[in-house]
């Protein structure tokens, strides 16, 4: 095989927004505002309570913002820190490509690091751009076998996005651009199995932390095979198994086609995990034919691609992240109350007694449709009458039904507004679509600081029964 860790290095580094479509500026900025919103959503979630309590990460007054606790730590601790918050609740964006979360194993980092290096806007844009393309030309060569063997894209190809990005940042050079890809190779890790748990969001922390730190190596002059990736015992055959991969869409096309547009990032509508969505739309959607309420539903049937029926037929969710990844349970809070929420998804929120007993009468069935994101939802009442509704959301809303203006607004301020003021997160929203040239990182996450004082965790809300 060719130098294909070298090529990519060379790629990634050439990329220039120059000359691209306004689209990729655009749909960039969308996706920093999108992962910032959900990190302050996330910021005082458990799990980043129990990370922090674990690490004890080094306070530090120059150092990197934890984002919605108005906290200074190390570069890496923040990186690692900001990207559990970014990814606690699951409602960062996706790609059908990746089949997983581009945005979140990176743009942390990238916010760490661009604040420490006072980075203008344009330069994080470009980076991220360079970096969402990495990660998902890779996922063009590896998937589907490498998530069917049980891994976690978000973690184990978001790594190098992350490594590219940050190292656009750091102006590395070719060498040393592919000095940092290899580095990343030796520390991707993350398996599907632990998907509903706290240590998914920790996979998108490692690959933030992971990345940067190949990156600040790789500048530093650490070593590294440069072969990485097609060596005989490198990351191809040891996470995809023996085989030469085609690498045409990992190394063809860069400036001409951009996997940010096409298929491109989606933003997630729900705070649940991305393959259960047709599902919740098609629910939604017969919501409207039970006069009756759910109380007339005497069957559900809810059928998914093959492909996604592992990580989410949970019938039984045991705990709060359990139910992000319940199918069952998110329609039923479809076909219940129209939509799924926050609040769906707070402590004791999955055994509410109605839901529970509209859970007991669905059943999750596979398709082998061509369109791995079609779902549909079939209703028995019980005067035997059925409805039928189908949806196919690709894991969100992107360049080809995106959110109007003020639904992408609406998500934003429901997030950044756990800890910011109105006014402040409407400030915020502006400053972040607007991102360019004139726009520093550092006075940007300065005014986040400022306006985000520290403060106790918010109580859970209670859920009636």
């Amino acid at each position: 095989m060719a130098d294909i860790t070298l090529a990519l290095a060379r790629h990634a580094n050439a990329l220039s927004l120059v000359n691209a479509p306004s689209a990729v500026r655009h749909w960039a900025r969308l996706a920093i505002a999108d992962t910032i919103g959900v990190m302050l959503a996330g910021s005082h979630e458990g799990v980043v309570d129990l990370l922090c309590d674990t690490v004890e990460p080094s306070h530090a007054a120059s150092g990197s913002l934890l984002l919605g606790r108005a906290t200074r730590v190390g570069v890496l601790d923040a990186a690692l820190i900001n990207g559990v918050s970014a990814h606690a609740l699951d409602f960062d964006d996706c790609s059908l490509t990746l089949d997983g979360h581009p945005s979140v194993p990176m743009v942390p980092a990238l916010l760490a690091l661009a604040e420490r290096l006072d980075c203008h806007g344009d330069q994080l844009l470009a980076a991220y751009v360079a970096g969402f393309e990495t990660e998902t030309r890779l996922a063009q060569v590896l998937n589907p076998l490498h998530v069917e063997r049980g891994w976690h894209p978000t973690a184990t190809l978001g790594i190098f996005g992350t490594a590219v990005a940050c190292g656009r940042l750091l102006q590395l050079d070719d060498e040393a651009m592919a000095v940092a890809i290899a580095i990343a190779a030796s520390s991707a890790s993350g398996l599907r199995a632990n998907s509903g748990t706290m240590t998914k969001p920790l996979h998108a922390g490692q690959a933030n932390r992971n990345g940067l730190l190949a990156a600040l190596l790789a500048r530093n002059g650490f070593t590294a095979n440069v072969r990485a990736l097609e060596h005989g015992m490198g990351f191809f055959h040891a996470f995809n198994g023996a085989g030469v991969p085609d690498m045409r869409p990992l190394l063809e096309g860069w400036g001409e086609r951009w996997e940010l547009l096409d298929p491109g990032v989606a933003i997630k509508q729900f705070p649940c995990c991305a393959f259960v969505h047709s599902a919740i739309a098609a629910a939604t959607e017969l919501r409207d034919d039970l006069a009756g309420g759910t109380d007339e539903i005497a069957r559900i049937d809810i059928h998914l691609h093959r492909r996604r029926l592992k990580n989410i037929d949970r019938p039984d969710p045991k705990s709060e992240l359990d139910a992000k990844f319940s199918t069952h349970y998110v329609t039923a809070c479809a076909l219940e109350q129209g939509s799924v929420r926050f609040e769906d998804f707070e402590p004791g929120a999955y055994d509410r007694a109605r839901l529970r007993a509209v859970m007991g009468r669905s059943e999750l069935l596979a398709h082998d449709e061509d369109d791995v994101s079609a779902g549909r939802v079939t209703i028995t009442l019980r005067d035997g009458g059925q409805r039928s509704a189908s949806a196919s959301v690709a894991m969100g809303r992107g360049p080809l039904n995106p959110m109007s203006e003020a639904e992408f607004s609406g998500k934003f301020q429901d997030c950044a507004g756990r800890v910011l003021e109105p006014d402040a997160t409407e400030r915020l929203l502006d400053a972040l679509l607007s991102l360019d040239g004139g726009s520093r990182l550092r006075s940007l996450l300065t005014t986040i600081e400022r306006a985000a004082p520290p403060r106790e965790r918010a109580p859970a809300l209670r859920i009636p029964a």
